[in-house]
């Protein structure tokens, strides 16, 4: 399975779930428990599909009319995917794979193979009883081709060791860490919590780790076990890769010696052992980069104090003496908007409390596979209002809200538009822009509070996310998905007129204008003044904090961080300016 986020779905068959997150993807820290918006309630059906089936040499391929004008490319997709994954396993399937296709994730989430499988978090799955894959097609595609070789490389593995005849428990980690090994990607979010998991000291045992272990990330064990095939890979070959999943094959239905004593001549312990010192010495270089302490106080909310933990997004108040904080509640297992004081992390109040049963939403809608790269919400410029997106029923809205007295002031059903997120507020107050998908594709909108009329205002074929407007209104800054990776853009919305401002191949963040000519966003760009090593700017692929200069085209890193810093907003006060952002350490994400 790959998930947009963490998720903590515990029977075995979840075994063929990715959670992304992600990527990223994502990422909850130790107190924050993943929470599943759908836990123990029913399957809502809001339509009918028209099921039509396509055949290839390796697939039937369910459809319905609104994904037929991407079906060619994806059956491209998926008979590309399993070339690659049957030549790395040697491995031929005696069977068509049904794939099920879905056009958004919402629609996704109706589907009846699994039912209660499919939360906002999960962004595909494989099922090993008729070996079937389901996914919806609203990712960019280089993205959307590694969710279904991850995908298929689950059909190859319980080919291969089929799950009715399991004797003994198969560990987790070879399961999804076969998966992601097998896309040949990284992505920033998940190099880091293998690169901050090798240096902090905390990898655990891989013989031992049968589910998701005592992490505070339930990502980790993927990530780990994604590091532990290329382990295999840089120290026995591929060829090592298959000789390990098929001794584990006997291993598990023959109940026979363990996999790695019959592949590698290795004790479990021995092979743990290695692996964690391959590890150390594949991110040795990173020892000594800057950890979140360094920055100054973690403002996220104190766990041992509070029912809250960790911050996954931040926005400050127009003063800046407040912030509002997606953060975990663990008593009520899901995520809130807390108010917290951007002087010493203390929670004033809980924006969002008794959501469904008071406020008529089901939950605070998550990012989706951007994750904390991009915003989750937004301050009014009077420093009254707040604005985020939520679900109910089938579709998501935009909710604007009063910080003083909770109360919703406005409710848009946004029901042109599919997975709204990132919302920014226009300088005016008078409309928000945001990223959401129109026929499967991301384009950046802008919605006018009082007659609630959507504007598309990019339209163009690239993937657009996270808006931000300039100080003036004249401008908004925004990400767009360009030949694999997210650069940033500037559109001149009077004249329609975009210009790209990053480049190169590594990943932007959603951006924040520091003053009107100066724009602060992570990246996982390398200073360009220094020589590095490519294995080493390989490893070290991690988000960090910079600027850009609009006028001169500038560009500074300000930090060098171990795990990983994001999001970055701007505090100003009586005493200056302070960029404050999302921090990953030790498992845990902070905010500094």
């Amino acid at each position: 399975m790959r998930t947009r986020t963490p998720g903590a779905f515990r029977a075995t068959w979840m075994a063929c779930l990715v959670f992304l997150a992600i990527g990223g993807t994502t990422r909850l820290s130790s107190a924050q428990t993943p929470f599943v918006p759908y836990f123990g309630k029913n399957l809502v059906h809001y339509g009918d599909f028209d099921w039509q089936v396509y055949k290839t040499d390796h697939f039937e391929i369910y459809y319905y009319t609104d994904v037929q004008p991407q079906l060619e490319r994806v059956a491209g997709y998926a008979e590309s995917a399993y070339q690659t994954v049957s030549a790395d396993l040697k491995h031929d399937l005696a069977f068509k794979v049904p794939l099920i296709l879905f056009k958004t994730h919402i629609e996704f989430e109706q589907q009846n193979v699994i039912p209660g499988a499919v939360q906002e978090g999960i962004a595909a799955f494989a099922e090993p009883t008729r070996n079937r894959m389901l996914l919806p097609l609203d990712e960019p595609p280089d993205l959307l081709y590694r969710t279904i070789t991850h995908e298929l490389t689950h059909i190859f593995e319980f080919d291969i060791i089929p799950q009715s005849l399991i004797r003994r428990d198969e560990p987790l980690w070879i399961n999804e860490g076969l998966s992601d090994y097998e896309t040949g990607f990284w992505t920033p979010l998940d190099l880091a919590t293998v690169r901050d998991a090798a240096v902090a000291d905390i990898v655990p045992k891989m013989s031992k780790l049968e589910g998701y272990g005592e992490f505070s990330n339930p990502r980790l064990v993927y990530n780990l076990g994604h590091a532990a095939f290329e382990f295999i890979e840089a120290r026995w070959g591929k060829e090592g890769v298959r000789q390990f999943l098929f001794s584990l094959r006997k291993s598990v239905i023959g109940g026979g010696d363990s996999a790695y004593d019959e592949a590698f001549k290795l004790k479990p312990e021995d092979f743990d052992q290695q692996f964690e010192k391959y590890l150390k010495d594949r991110f040795k270089p990173f020892r000594d980069k800057e950890r979140p302490v360094d920055y100054g106080r973690d403002l996220a909310p104190n766990s041992d104090k509070t029912r809250f933990s960790g911050a996954l997004s931040a926005e400050p108040s127009p003063s800046g003496d407040l912030l509002a904080v997606v953060t975990g509640n663990r008593r009520d297992q899901e995520y809130d908007i807390i108010l917290s004081s951007s002087k010493d992390g203390q929670v004033v109040r809980n924006l969002t409390p008794g959501f469904d049963k008071d406020m008529g939403f089901q939950y605070i809608s998550i990012p989706g596979t951007r994750w904390n790269t991009v915003p989750w919400m937004a301050w009014g410029p009077g420093g009254d209002r707040i604005a985020y997106f939520v679900r109910f029923g089938k579709t998501k809205g935009l909710v604007i809200e009063d910080v003083v007295s909770r109360k919703v002031l406005q409710r848009l059903d946004l029901t042109t538009v599919d997975e709204p997120e990132s919302p920014c507020f226009s300088p005016d107050g008078k409309s928000i822009a945001f990223s959401a998908l129109r026929n499967a594709k991301s384009d950046i909108f802008q919605v006018a509070l009082a007659s609630g009329e959507i504007t598309d205002l990019t339209n163009d074929p690239f993937y657009n996310y996270a808006p931000t407007f300039s100080p003036d209104g004249t401008s908004i800054v925004y990400l767009a998905r360009v030949s694999g990776n997210e650069k940033l853009f500037r559109l001149d919305v009077a004249a329609k007129k975009t210009t790209q401002l990053t480049f190169g191949t590594h990943d932007d963040a959603g951006a924040q204008f520091l003053d009107a000519e100066t724009i602060v966003f992570s990246s996982t760009a390398t200073d360009p003044t220094q020589s590095i090593d490519p294995e080493v700017a390989r490893n070290g692929n991690i988000y960090n904090v910079w600027t850009l200069s609009l006028k001169t085209g500038e560009l500074k890193q300000y930090t060098d961080s171990l795990g990983g810093n994001l999001s970055p907003v701007i505090l100003k006060d009586s005493k200056g300016t302070k960029v404050a952002f999302i921090t990953y350490y030790k498992g845990q994400y902070g905010l500094h």
